[in-house]
């Protein structure tokens, strides 16, 4: 009985071993051979050293003449029979990176003509890399505890004048709320306190512009969210216009709103070591108005960069075509809205946003643009 036992294990060491020696082979193919693997010869036919192989390791779709593979070879029941197995008989080391994923490097083809199915009319599209602007990128690494900077500058600040509002906050959702700590588990998305939702963002922005910047602000409280929530926007772009036809337009009107997103840390940082909430930008990019209103995001995007490098999300824009009646900033050349930090950010984080936020603004508005 013991020596069947050993036995049965020598058997199963050798097993072993002939698959380790023989996934090692192939590994050593796929790095060693030359990158001529993937191109045809002289005569346009493709390196019959790994059409051999492929015979010999699955007879029964066994390719053999290269007037087989040059002439209507796509339509065979051998190619097919090789693409359903992930093997493209062109390119035979797509049996090694079948099982090496190591080596399955994905190649990107900028400019790519693509055909969406999802079009009525298969129209074709262009695919392109997507480029920032250079006052968009970060031109060091930072990280959170790198960032240490002036909440404030002095030279910003001029004369308030309360007749000649410059800028206009107000909230389509008015009652999205903010934690009032990190310890409050209630996970609260909607709060009609002020004090704990979006509204006491916008009362810290005006405080800020207006005291240290004077910058004359018009926050408006309306609770346009309530009730039939669908109307939000609606609602709101009545506000607007009532705001608009009183006082002409706005050097910057803010629709400020709080995301929904349900990892904190993927919208939290750290400046001058407090935790601040981070911003993002909503655009309905085929509204009227959206020309002029890239160009002043760019330039809120390029100060935030400039000043507080880890103040906006990774996705610092998001792009909705048309959005909910484009958002209403269809209305001014000078409309935005803005995200500050998630539910599950503390109402302190969310203020500390609004500190920064305002010196951007205030630099914006009052100061140099960034080029």
């Amino acid at each position: 009985m013991n020596l069947s036992k050993l036995t049965i294990k020598s058997h199963s060491n050798k097993s072993l071993f002939l698959s380790i020696f023989t996934l090692l082979i192939i590994f050593l193919l796929g790095i060693i051979l030359p990158k001529s693997i993937n191109a045809y010869n002289e005569d346009k036919y493709p390196n019959y050293f790994y059409i051999n192989v492929i015979n010999n390791v699955l007879p029964i779709i066994k390719c053999g003449a290269k007037e087989e593979l040059s002439t209507n070879s796509e339509n065979s029941m051998k190619f097919t029979a090789l693409s359903l197995l992930g093997v493209d008989i062109v390119n035979p080391i797509s049996i090694i990176v079948k099982e090496i994923s190591y080596l399955n490097i994905n190649k990107v083809i900028p400019n790519a003509t693509v055909t969406s199915k999802d079009d009525e009319n298969s129209k074709p599209f262009v695919v392109t890399p997507f480029k920032l602007a250079d006052n968009q990128v970060s031109k060091s690494p930072v990280t959170d505890s790198d960032v240490v900077a002036n909440t404030y500058n002095p030279d910003l600040k001029k004369i308030l004048n309360n007749g000649k509002p410059e800028v206009l906050i107000y909230h389509s959702h008015t009652t999205e709320a903010y934690l009032s700590s990190d310890k409050d588990t209630t996970k609260t998305n909607f709060n009609t306190e002020e004090a704990l939702n979006v509204c006491a963002v916008g009362d810290l922005m005006e405080k800020e512009l207006e005291e240290k910047y004077g910058i004359s602000v018009i926050h408006d409280k309306t609770l346009h969210n309530v009730g039939d929530y669908n109307a939000s926007y609606k609602k709101s772009g009545i506000t607007l216009d009532k705001y608009l036809k009183e006082y002409g337009d706005f050097k910057l009107i803010i629709d400020l709103h709080r995301d929904s997103v349900k990892n904190k840390n993927a919208v939290t940082t750290k400046i001058n070591g407090e935790s601040v909430a981070q911003i993002m930008f909503v655009v309905a990019d085929q509204n009227p108005k959206y020309a002029k209103q890239e160009k002043l995001i760019n330039s809120l995007i390029g100060m935030s960069n400039k000043l507080y490098p880890t103040l906006l999300r990774k996705l610092n824009v998001t792009v909705n075509h048309w959005g909910i009646g484009f958002y209403n900033q269809n209305r001014s050349d000078n409309a935005v809205l803005i995200e500050v930090g998630t539910y599950s950010n503390t109402i302190e984080e969310a203020k500390n946003t609004g500190k920064y936020l305002s010196r951007i603004i205030a630099e914006q508005l009052n100061g140099k643009k960034p080029h």
